[in-house]
């Protein structure tokens, strides 16, 4: 006993791997007892720790004179897609402007689903107090992002007081899935049966109209056509509407065949009026008069027609975006929704945009191929994942999570990463979690959120697991990719404006 120190404890170490060469590989065996241990130097312990990259993210907790960054040229990194997950407070907002202003400077360009309208000013420098002392501890300067260009849906007010810079959209429903509408709509069986049949004879309408497939290559395209992915090219959700009304009526007895052919029948689209004898003739082929159930049709009419009232689908005064110009490098494009009040309508912006910007990279992807130029990186943040892609929502749409799925995978090859933020992992399914691969973890006081986490991110040691629920405004446990192991780091200050914060 007299030759223990006054002061002792003990050192859990882990062993990272072997240096070979410059290349750390597993350990093959551990150290000898009595093996010599040598202290590395700053450049050694950040290289040892895989930290370098082009992306500060901020400084890990003990090592105060490195950064930790991230790469941005590397496929197995960023487009192997980001988890920000954390309590209210906990500054996951402050991460991700962070992120949208590392991006942007690398060349990657960002496209955010901003429910709150939180970042729509992200391209003004932070007038924060807190955020300007913490940029000049660390040495930086506030400044703002662009270019930045801010999208809402049309008739919806978006909150970015740069006028100049906003623009209006409105969505293309024959890009939706037909699969993607009746899980939307909240059809029962029943119901999803009725308004596949009128999706038949609005395709079958538009074919005797000669609406589409009008020439050759539109019938190549029909052949080609994916309806898990897409709609029916030129179908609007009036058509689908006028087939559904007939039916009704046809169902409740109120009118037979012959009478859409009548010029005093009034449909709701000029096509279908003026082709009225064709309509009627459609309507024969595809067996129509046998329809049955007129409240169950009439369901659907009703539900139709609020789609339908909302004006967001195929508005003349604001016509679709043109998603390979959000692809173009460094841009930043806010879609902002914080004004839609609708989780539905969200849901619908959300799932059009990833179909419309997946098609994107994949033409991109072709034209670099073709042309040996360099492709295209782009980065999805989606705010408040857990509105778009909660557990039950997944089980009542699951064509919705295949479609993300189908992206999450594609887009590793063709450079589109997804970030998912939210506040509630815990309405995450574990199916979502499962297409992550970096997480940035801020504060998480819930045990049991905590316990599923571990689950699924199995490289995060119980120490860091521990302190989760302690963590400090700022702080992260951070697990990349390209990291050698999982760090607790205090995330940089964002130089960039945020709305819901300042």
């Amino acid at each position: 006993m007299a030759s223990m120190p006054r002061y002792h404890g003990r050192v859990q170490v882990e062993l990272l791997g072997e240096e070979l060469d410059g290349v750390l590989i597993p350990p093959r065996l551990r150290p000898l007892p009595n093996s010599p241990v040598f202290v590395l130097d700053i450049d050694e312990t950040a290289r040892t720790l895989r930290l370098e990259g082009d992306i500060p993210l901020g400084v890990p907790v003990g090592y105060e004179q490195i950064t930790a960054s991230i790469p941005s040229d590397k496929k197995s990194v960023l487009p192997r897609h980001i988890g920000i997950l954390g309590t209210t407070g906990g500054g996951k907002s402050t991460t991700v402007s962070l992120l949208i202003s590392g991006f942007q400077q690398a060349g990657i360009a960002t496209i955010v689903i901003d429910t709150e309208g939180e970042y729509t000013e992200i391209y003004q420098p932070t007038r924060d107090h807190t955020m300007l002392t913490a940029l000049a501890k660390r040495g930086s300067a506030a400044r703002g992002v662009e270019p930045v260009s801010v999208y809402h849906l049309v008739g919806r007010e978006t909150t970015c007081p740069d006028k100049g810079r906003t623009r209006a959209f409105s969505l293309q429903f024959s890009q939706l899935s037909p699969y993607l509408v009746i899980g939307m709509l909240d059809l029962n069986d029943a119901q999803q049966q009725r308004y596949q049949k009128a999706y038949d004879i609005t395709k079958r309408i538009l074919l005797d109209l000669n609406i589409f497939p009008a020439n050759e290559a539109e019938k190549q395209q029909m052949f080609e056509l994916d309806e898990m992915e897409t709609g029916y090219p030129k179908m609007l959700a009036q058509h689908v509407y006028d087939v559904v009304k007939a039916c009704a009526e046809l169902a409740g007895g109120d009118k037979t065949i012959d009478d859409f052919a009548d010029p005093d029948y009034r449909f709701y689209t000029p096509q279908f009026q003026q082709g009225r004898a064709k309509v009627a003739m459609a309507f024969k082929k595809e067996g129509a008069d046998q329809v049955s159930h007129p409240t169950s049709w009439r369901v659907i009419q009703g539900r139709l027609g609020q789609l339908i009232r909302l004006k967001i689908f195929d508005n003349r005064a604001a016509g679709p975006l043109t998603y390979r110009d959000l692809t173009l490098p460094g841009t930043v494009s806010i879609i902002d929704l914080s004004d839609t009040d609708s989780p539905q309508i969200n849901n619908l912006v959300i799932a059009e945009f990833l179909r419309g910007l997946m098609e994107a990279q994949n033409e991109n992807y072709r034209d670099a191929e073709a042309h040996s130029t360099s492709q295209r990186r782009a980065m999805i943040i989606i705010e408040e994942a857990h509105e778009f892609l909660s557990a039950e929502r997944v089980r009542q749409m699951p064509v919705l999570y295949q479609q993300v799925a189908r992206i999450a995978r594609r887009g590793r090859k063709r450079w589109l990463g997804l970030t998912f933020v939210t506040q509630l992992p815990q309405h995450l399914p574990d199916e979502v979690l499962g297409l992550v691969n970096n997480y940035v973890l801020h504060k998480i006081g819930d045990a049991n959120v905590i316990n599923r986490l571990k689950r699924s991110l199995g490289v995060v040691d119980d120490s860091l697991w521990n302190r989760l629920p302690n963590l400090a405004p700022g702080q992260a446990v951070v697990a990349m990719s390209s990291f050698a192991r999982p760090l607790l780091l205090n995330i940089d200050p964002t130089p960039c404006k945020l709305r819901m914060v300042e």
